[in-house]
């Protein structure tokens, strides 16, 4: 079935693409048509052989009626995950910030999508994972992430395992395409940071899901404070008093 890897890769796979289908000609950070095209067709890939994975995973599903009521109950669930980040107020979030809390979710392009059964897996079990680059304000409720673990708890243990070997060969498939993904998204990021002085440190790699190295000491987009006065500073030492003449002269 699509995990969280496959889901993840692809959703920022759609971000560096709709990112880079905005950029002109003559944007220094524009992908070189080489590397846009080796991109789009991993893209393409990854997602045929993620739907491949999905059907064999609605074989192990098919024979529990516990199991497919968890996936539709999931399959709300995640919906409602979704409306969740798009009904946030936009004083209190941009859209690209927007963007990057739903890519992180794994809902690629900020859409809903076709949630067949592989896809609602993945995306439950990446919904449920820790997001600590998010805002926490971004991220799905607490409530609703009890939801999501108990009904994956509830397909976990009714669903029935298949072991066949079109499973196996659809599940290597996969993994060697997602493989050829993370290679080209880790060009991308190459690229990204050759195209200008800024290297690593470059604002550009946040717009397609990656955080720009910080400067040395500093935090969060801080720099660090300058060191605090010390507690007890030195007194300036008090001259010694003159002593009079025990024989003052008359």
């Amino acid at each position: 079935m699509p995990n969280t890897e496959s889901i993840t890769t692809a959703a920022q796979m759609h971000l560096v693409k709709s990112v880079d289908t905005a950029r002109v000609a003559t944007d220094p950070f524009k992908l070189p048509t080489f590397l846009r095209t080796q991109h789009d067709a991993d893209l393409t890939a990854l997602e045929a052989a993620d739907s491949a994975t999905a059907l064999t995973e609605g074989d192990r599903a098919g024979g529990s009626a516990a199991a497919r009521a968890a996936l539709t109950k999931l399959a709300g669930l995640l919906k409602e995950g979704y409306q969740f980040i798009k009904a946030i107020r936009s004083s209190a979030i941009t859209e690209a910030q927007r963007l990057e809390a739903l890519t992180a979710y794994g809902w690629a392009g900020a859409h809903i999508g076709k949630l067949n059964d592989g896809r609602v897996l993945g995306l439950a079990r990446l919904g449920v994972q820790a997001h600590a680059n998010l805002q926490p304000a971004w991220c799905y409720p607490a409530d609703l992430l009890a939801d999501l673990t108990a009904q994956l708890a509830a397909y976990d243990g009714s669903a029935i395992l298949s072991t066949g070997g079109a499973r196996e060969a659809a599940t290597r498939t996969r993994d060697a395409k997602l493989d050829l993904a993370r290679t080209t998204l880790a060009q991308v990021r190459f690229y990204y940071c050759s195209a200008s002085r800024d290297t690593d440190q470059s604002p550009e790699l946040a717009k397609i899901g990656w955080q720009p190295k910080r400067a040395a000491g500093e935090v969060a987009g801080h720099h660090p404070a300058a060191p605090p006065a010390p507690a007890n500073p030195p007194s300036t030492p008090t001259p010694p008093a003159s002593v009079p003449s025990p024989n003052p002269e008359p």
